[in-house]
């Protein structure tokens, strides 16, 4: 595993070279006194979340979090770059215009303007809409898609934010959110809780990026994250229906965190309890369940954006291992689809959930969004194309007659043998029987992407030039603009990167 991590770790340091003291916090209990606070004790583990986020400066992180973490920036406007004209998005683009407000924030890719909230919220659904964003594995965490636009947002607001103290937002407020949505229900899919964890953890980490970038005092971005909690949501719903609100909650938690940063600047307090009150996160959503390990446990020194995972496919990241196997399938044995009797796809409770039932519907996906969350869908694209890519998740793909056909071939079935034990995406068990009555088996762990399976620098640039491609960007454009995220420290005012992505 740590191997495989190292590999992971430096294939960034790799890229961006090619392409061109960690504060020690102690495990808290509840009511644990802060480090250097003398007897002063905290009522909640929001203060030493807040702390920690104030408090750590880029000179304190490790190399290797930084050069992950400039390859989750760059990963991150480059799936958002190409989605702004997709469903959903386009409504949101033309409503947050004709509602107008102050121009503070560019939107990626463009050189229009809008207030930083506005902003950081079309952004982040952006990030998220094409379903190609990183994935924190073990509590199925999109952290990215939304600390990631809020930095941006905010740093173009604020002016003279550096490339350095934009890395060390990222990763901190990543770092918050992934420990956060770990940390309740622990050894439980939230898909299975009911928790979609990417708004719902969201909000806190919107506020906590945006804050620190904002220069809140203690007291007040406690009380920013308050406000934010206040504002919480995100039920796993519109995932399993395939709805457009799919995407927007990434938005919805950015905006939230912004707007709550900005009015505990101006004086509004929300609760200091956030996370162990009465009420708090932990009792009122998990009923009490929640790892204090999880959330605490090697703060400043061990960062989980280590651990994210890139998505090398444009859909739900709980069918990668079933793309990765159907894919070594067919290649080994150059099997055509033509041949192919029929798949049988067996699957974990959580995933069955999400992306196997009911079968007649994922069969048949009607919008793109049910099929970014179509087991049946991605191996039918799989088998006929032997790729998957942006392509077979638009109205066009959906219209393929031999897609359709073939995804009608195509069985779940569950196996609660194939949960994963430390969380996150199960494994996939495949089955593929042929009309000659051949019968071809394949069970994946890990998919492409996870720290264990890394992504090689090649892969990881074909998928960054398959979205500028796809958003219009230029080749010359894009490899700078890629030089340049890889590069970020020494970039002195981020609000000129952000021009620098505008497509001409």
């Amino acid at each position: 595993m740590e191997t495989s991590r190292r590999k992971f770790v430096q294939m960034s340091a790799l890229m961006a070279s090619s392409w061109a003291v960690t504060p020690a916090w102690a495990f808290l209990n509840d009511g644990a006194a802060m480090p250097g606070a003398g007897s002063v004790q905290v009522p909640d583990a929001i203060y030493t979340l807040v702390d920690y986020c104030l408090n750590t400066r880029y000179e304190a992180l490790p190399a290797d979090v930084v050069a992950v973490t400039k390859t989750q920036i760059l990963d991150t406007v480059a799936v958002a770059l190409p989605a702004l004209r997709a469903d959903g998005i386009k409504q949101v683009y033309a409503w947050s215009r004709e509602t107008g407000g102050t121009a503070e924030s560019l939107i990626l890719g463009t050189n229009i303007r809008m207030p930083a909230e506005k902003a950081a919220r079309l952004n982040a659904s952006m990030a998220a809409a094409l379903e190609f964003d990183d994935t924190y594995e073990p509590s199925l965490m999109h952290a990215s898609c939304v600390t990631v636009p809020v930095a941006l947002a905010v740093s173009d607001f604020m002016g003279h934010v550096s490339g350095k103290e934009l890395i060390a937002a990222v990763a901190i407020g990543t770092d918050a959110a992934c420990r956060l949505s770990r940390a309740g229900s622990p050894g439980v899919s939230p898909f299975i809780v009911g928790w979609d964890p990417t708004p719902m953890y969201g909000f806190l980490a919107a506020a906590l990026v945006a804050g620190r970038l904002m220069g809140l005092t203690r007291e007040q971005l406690v009380a920013a994250v308050g406000l934010a909690y206040h504002q919480l949501s995100g039920n796993a719903q519109a995932s399993i229906d395939g709805t457009l609100a799919k995407r927007l909650g990434a938005g919805f938690a950015a905006y939230g965190g912004v707007m709550s940063a900005r009015l505990a600047k101006h004086g509004v307090f929300g609760s200091d309890h956030v996370l162990q009150g009465v009420k708090g996160l932990f009792k009122q959503y998990h009923g009490g369940k929640y790892s204090e390990e999880a959330l605490l446990g090697g703060l400043g020194t061990r960062f989980a954006g280590i651990d994210i995972a890139p998505k090398p496919y444009p859909c739900c990241r709980g069918g990668h291992v079933a793309i990765d196997g159907i894919l070594d399938i067919v290649k080994t044995n150059d099997i055509k689809a033509s041949d192919v009797e029929g798949v049988i796809i067996y699957s974990p409770p959580a995933e069955i959930m999400l992306l196997g039932a009911p079968l007649e519907k994922k069969q048949n996906p009607k919008t793109i969004v049910e099929a970014q969350f179509s087991n049946p869908w991605m191996v039918a694209v799989a088998i006929q194309d032997r790729e998957v890519g942006l392509r077979h998740f638009s109205e066009a793909a959906l219209q393929r007659a031999d897609l359709r056909a073939l995804a009608r071939r195509m069985v779940t079935v569950e196996d609660k043998s194939l949960t994963r034990p430390d969380g996150g995406p199960g494994f996939v068990r495949l089955e593929l029987k042929t009309k000659s009555g051949k019968t071809y088996t394949k069970l994946v762990k890990f998919a492409k992407g996870d720290p264990k399976n890394p992504m090689s620098p090649d892969e990881y640039k074909k998928k960054v030039l398959e979205c500028t491609d796809a958003a219009g960007m230029k080749r010359a454009q894009a490899i700078a603009l890629m030089v340049r995220i890889l590069n970020l420290e020494a970039e002195t005012d981020v609000s000129a990167l952000n021009a620098a992505m505008s497509i001409g």
